[in-house]
């Protein structure tokens, strides 16, 4: 096993000996492992192993609950596939430091108040991308679809873990709606990739980050559509000296019938200042006994400024088949394609399906 990976592992093991005491009365607890290994056929692309963990505690109050989400992640390798092909493993460096270097972190504690049973405000370091962009079927990397392009929209642009605050509100036999208010730059955004950066709101070239949705659900069917804009300083595409807002709109949508589920995302942003200007994603799940298929296609659209460069949309193919080793145990065999990864093609393979190969280990509790 790559030295990182156990690591992690012996990390989240150990975490859950000593925090046993604590979860015996009122707390709750979830989490998990996962060890991915891939490789591809891309030149010059080394094949990684890569490693997470996950601890997520949650203390009920009388009107509301305190979360606390710590985790651990192994070193990405500099030429390995997580680097190489950002697109391939969303899971890998979830946790590193400004050096790069996996660690481990505190990545949220919020406390979520309930005025009533429609009614909740969550503040404090949160993920607010957890609260707008969850799909049944396309949004766990640990389970789930492995790709980025089917963990998430990659066009909306979330901050990573920040501070903020998010409301809800359900309507009496109608939508939910949900509206956030964050920093726009979280954990992972700044430079040093530490916690006075975040507690630093106001530096030079952050802003807000806004986003609105109203969801539409019921046991069967999501429908979800929002808007978002970010204040930071966001670099023009045609005058590297000039900056602008980043915004955007976005929906999400997914439908289950028996053992078939779908999901579908669809996104565009500001194309002065976001390449990614536009993005559509189609995913479907089938489930029978201890197996579940999953098959994804998705493309990202660039801007039109970009397209005179050496350039091109990016478009990502997934299939996964997950076998349930035992309760909470599950092993995933992979296949990815990626075509323009990062937009940036290599001139010998523009246009040229890049295929990565992977195996995933996962251990979910709680």
């Amino acid at each position: 096993m790559h030295r990182n990976c156990l690591s992690a592992s012996l990390l989240v093991a150990t975490t859950l000996v000593f925090s046993y005491d604590a979860l015996a009365s009122d707390w709750q607890w979830a989490g998990g492992v996962v060890i991915t290994h891939q490789q591809t056929d891309a030149p010059e692309v080394a094949s990684e192993t890569a490693a997470s963990a996950d601890l997520v505690l949650i203390k009920q109050q009388v009107s509301g609950r305190w979360l606390m989400h710590v985790e651990a992640a192994s070193s990405p390798k500099f030429m390995g596939v997580s680097n190489q092909l950002p697109e391939a493993n969303s899971d890998a460096g979830s946790a590193i430091s400004k050096n790069d270097q996996g660690r481990f972190q505190l990545s949220e504690l919020y406390y979520q108040h309930q005025f009533s049973a429609q009614q909740t405000l969550s503040a404090g370091l949160l993920d607010v991308s957890s609260f707008f962009e969850q799909s049944r079927i396309a949004s766990d990397e640990a389970t789930q679809f492995l790709g980025a392009f089917f963990t998430g929209n990659p066009v909306l642009a979330f901050p990573d873990y920040t501070l903020g605050v998010v409301y809800e509100q359900q309507f009496n036999g109608g939508p939910t709606l949900r509206t956030a208010i964050t920093s726009s730059n979280g954990l992972a955004d700044n430079p040093a990739r530490s916690y006075s950066q975040v507690l630093a709101v106001t530096e030079e070239e952050k802003g807000l980050f806004a986003i609105s949705s109203l969801s539409w659900r019921n046991a069967s069917s999501l429908i979800r559509i929002g808007v978002w804009r970010s204040t930071a300083d966001f670099s023009r595409l045609d005058d590297a000296n000039a900056v602008a807002d980043n915004y955007g709109v976005y929906v999400l949508a997914g439908y289950q019938y028996g053992q078939h589920a779908w999901n579908l995302r669809l996104g565009a942003a500001n194309e002065d200042v976001s390449q990614a200007a536009a993005f559509s994603g189609l995913s479907y799940q089938f489930s029978q006994g201890h197996y579940v298929l999953g098959v994804g296609m998705a493309r990202t659209y660039q801007a039109k400024v970009s397209k005179a460069e050496n350039t091109a949309d990016t478009q990502q193919y997934e299939i996964y088949v997950r076998y349930t080793l035992a309760d909470g145990f599950y092993l995933t065999a992979d296949w990815q394609g990626i075509v323009n990864s990062n937009f940036t093609p290599d001139t010998a393979r523009r246009n040229q399906l890049d295929q990565v190969y992977g195996v995933r280990f996962s251990w979910v509790f709680g």
